[in-house]
């Protein structure tokens, strides 16, 4: 007989709270809260740290209230174990939300007791499944080819997915652009033409508009629904969408990378994972395309995955290069909200070593710097080791 749970479980994130070093407050607020909850309570502890913050727990029949507060952050931590069906657990964050004031409240709910296939944490993790808080939803639809959604998460900032994979977060999105970016153009003398494939969020785009000398950057994206939704909610599209440099084609990558062939100096492929109408773009007739594209001088930039998690991806991709192109390298990022964190891009170029800089024009970034190029590729023995190539 299948077990019944015996209790919920909420874990909340509370955030542009107040009042977070005052145990007055904290204690009438648990108190309240119980009340508002229904619930019987039996003693209420509050403990004042050093130099800043409090933690309390309200003790009740049903089990417990606990909340825990950074000042310094505006923020607050806070369980609640509810036993019976009579607790009102909605009411008891609706009061507590209201005590200390916070601007965003973002909750995770359990059912506690019941069978173990209850709780995905309890399975080996999956590198394709994250979960992710959620306080609000920007934009949420079906395109013409993939469900895109916008959101915004406690720590994470604005989120946007594809078909239910995470593309990009405020929290780090910067590494994985600067890595497609300016390694290539500070190894490239004199970039003038680029064309970035996918990247319909423009942030990489924007990388590539830092540089000077910059003349016409063509962001070739299949589908403009991306692009409509990153220039309604990200500054930083807007600011190069009106760009008069900037020109967006969209439509089918083999047909667009066709058109320019032989007009660019560098082309970076910032795409979505290998699957469905993306898969093609991470093989060797797309690179051959390219290379048609480029100047004898250009680079081409691909991400291509998790040295953990797809290193058949990361060794194909980085072979097919290779066998291609009379230069052929890795490189990586530890991007935190990827699955893995390590992830890799290959570069390439017909006649120019990648590791070489070749100018030094002031750019700003958070990560890359022109003095520690080097640093940001593999070094070939540990690719060698990693992945046998």
């Amino acid at each position: 007989m299948e077990q019944t749970p015996v209790g919920r479980h909420a874990i909340c994130e509370f955030w542009g709270a107040q009042h977070l070093d005052s145990v007055e407050v904290a204690e009438h607020a648990l108190r309240a809260a119980a009340v508002a909850g229904n619930v019987t309570l039996i003693e209420v502890f509050v403990h004042q740290f050093s130099p800043h913050g409090v933690s309390g727990v309200a003790v009740i029949a049903e089990s417990h209230l606990a909340i825990h507060t950074w000042p310094e952050h505006e923020y607050m931590a806070a369980d609640f174990f509810t036993c019976g069906d009579t607790a009102d657990l909605d009411a008891v964050i609706d009061s507590l939300r209201n005590a200390f004031e916070a601007e965003r409240v973002a909750c995770r709910f359990l059912e506690r007791g019941g069978p173990i296939d209850r709780f995905e944490e309890a399975e080996p993790f999956s590198a394709s499944h994250a979960s992710y808080d959620v306080v609000q939803v920007l934009e949420e639809r079906r395109t013409q080819y993939q469900d895109l959604m916008l959101f915004e998460s406690p720590r994470l900032g604005r989120v946007m997915a594809l078909d239910g994979i995470v593309q990009m977060t405020d929290l780090d999105t910067y590494v994985y652009h600067e890595m497609l970016a300016h390694p290539a153009l500070h190894a490239h003398p004199n970039p003038r033409d680029v064309a970035v494939v996918g990247g319909g969020d423009v942030h990489l785009v924007a990388e590539v508009l830092k540089h000077p000398g910059i003349e016409r950057v063509y962001l070739l994206e299949l589908d403009e629904e991306v692009v409509n939704v990153s220039r309604k909610h990200y500054e930083v599209a807007r600011t190069a969408l009106n760009d008069p440099r900037v020109e967006v084609r969209t439509g089918d990558a083999f047909e667009s990378i066709a058109e320019l062939s032989g007009r660019l100096d560098a082309i970076l492929v910032d795409l979505t994972d290998p699957i469905g109408p993306a898969a093609r773009l991470f093989e060797d007739d797309f690179y051959a395309m390219c290379e048609a594209a480029l100047r004898e001088d250009g680079f081409l930039v691909a991400q291509t995955e998790s040295i953990h998690f797809h290193p058949d991806t990361v060794r194909n991709c980085f072979t097919a290069l290779a066998n291609r192109f009379a230069h052929a390298d890795l490189l990586w990022g530890a991007i935190a909200t990827y699955p893995g964190a390590f992830w890799t891009f290959g570069i390439a170029s017909k006649s120019l070593d990648p590791r070489v800089v070749r100018r030094r024009p002031d750019v700003t970034s958070r990560l890359y710097h022109v003095d520690a190029h080097e640093w940001h590729f593999v070094p070939p023995v540990v690719r060698r080791q990693l992945l046998g190539v």
